[in-house]
């Protein structure tokens, strides 16, 4: 394309794109339409024929965001990354408005970290909620004309991609194999209460089931289940100074909106940090001991796929607890922690980073336009 021409389009491309750096040069990619933020693709729609790439200098008034992802586990056809807490998985009517104070912040969801980070186009296989943590499953895109569609039926866990001729067939595969009953996905949870209800002490009774239906954004009952186990938990009778929680695993065998938030609540032990199915007066509480506003304590921390034909060695990854969910565990509730990780191994579950050589951190850079 000639200079004159790039000159005369300039305007209309940085109206809706943003930048990335590629072998030195910033690249000017297309926002899709009707998004107004920045960065690209979301919820890891393709479009059918992406514009030429422009290569132009960033005006001085763009912001830069630099960051990090961290890889737990990759191969040829998909990845496993780290998701911070307070990060969106990918835009979409169900992330839900922010304040104006919040908006004056970047919000950069994973689907643009990952595909900037690693420089190819990726599909999310499933989502986690934005102030959820852990592991999150991608694949590499296989044709850029073919179009990931996200099912939103779903908990913070399994909102897997339809499994359509319109996929890619390494999404397809992973979509279904993370629905697979073979699959195991197991969550950490920070919860209130001391794992004691009527007389019913949780943590004597090892993985137990919770079957409730739950109904859907339509109103309509699903059946659902969740597997529990109260690790351990403290009481602020015998510990006046320390609040009552209490530390759970969870682990849905199906896939319902919400799921494990609305099971847990339904114990009497919800989530802290749970704005919508827990106690306002208790996460205002965390919120003074340092819990991140958008926090909901709830952490992927091991998922498990038996091997399939687009990952012929399975998946076994595990993510470590973010810093914020251990300070807290660790400030809070010393005893409850102490208890819990030999519980924890036993379930092939990490508190904390290993060997570095078990994950890559790679960096991303994006340009953001002036608000």
């Amino acid at each position: 394309m000639k200079t004159s021409s790039i000159s005369k389009l300039l305007p209309t491309l940085l109206m809706g794109s943003f930048f990335i750096r590629v072998a030195g040069s910033f690249v000017v990619r297309p926002l899709l339409p009707s998004r107004t933020f920045f960065a690209g693709a979301t919820a890891a729609a393709t479009t059918k024929s992406e514009p030429e790439s422009t290569s132009v200098n960033p005006d001085a008034n763009f912001r830069k965001f630099n960051g990090t992802v961290t890889i737990l586990d990759r191969s040829l056809h998909h990845l496993v990354v780290a998701k911070p807490p307070t990060v969106l998985c990918h835009h979409s009517d169900w992330a839900g408005s922010r304040s104006k104070k919040k908006q004056d912040n970047p919000e950069i969801p994973m689907l643009q970290r990952v595909r900037n980070a690693v420089g190819e186009r990726v599909n999310v296989v499933h989502r986690l909620d934005r102030g959820c943590s852990g592991c999150l499953l991608f694949t590499f895109v296989e044709n850029s004309t073919k179009k990931a569609i996200i099912e939103v039926d779903d908990e913070s866990d399994a909102s897997t991609i339809s499994s359509s001729s319109s996929l890619s067939s390494s999404t397809a595969i992973m979509s279904d194999a993370l629905a697979d009953e073979s699959s195991i996905k197991t969550y950490v949870a920070l919860v209130r209460g001391e794992g004691i209800l009527h007389g019913r002490d949780f943590k004597k009774e090892g993985w137990f089931e919770v079957t409730r239906p739950i109904k859907n954004e339509r109103g309509i009952l699903h059946n659902a289940t969740t597997f529990f186990r109260f690790l351990a938990g403290q009481d602020s009778l015998t510990q006046p100074d320390r609040p009552r929680a209490s530390l759970v695993l969870a682990r849905p065998q199906t896939g319902r909106w919400h799921q494990i938030r609305r099971h847990l609540n339904g114990l009497s032990h919800p989530i802290v940090g749970d704005s919508t199915h827990g106690n306002s007066k208790v996460n205002r509480e965390w919120k003074e001991r340092g819990m991140p506003g958008e926090r909901t304590c709830l952490h992927l921390a091991r998922m498990q796929l038996k091997p399939n034909m687009a990952c012929p060695e399975g998946i076994d990854v595990s993510c470590p607890l973010p810093d914020d969910m251990m300070t807290l565990l660790q400030t809070y509730l010393p005893g409850v922690l102490e208890e819990a990780e030999p519980l924890l191994e036993e379930e092939g579950i990490r508190l904390q980073s290993g060997d570095e050589n078990d994950t890559t951190v790679l960096p991303f850079e994006i340009y953001l336009q002036p608000t």
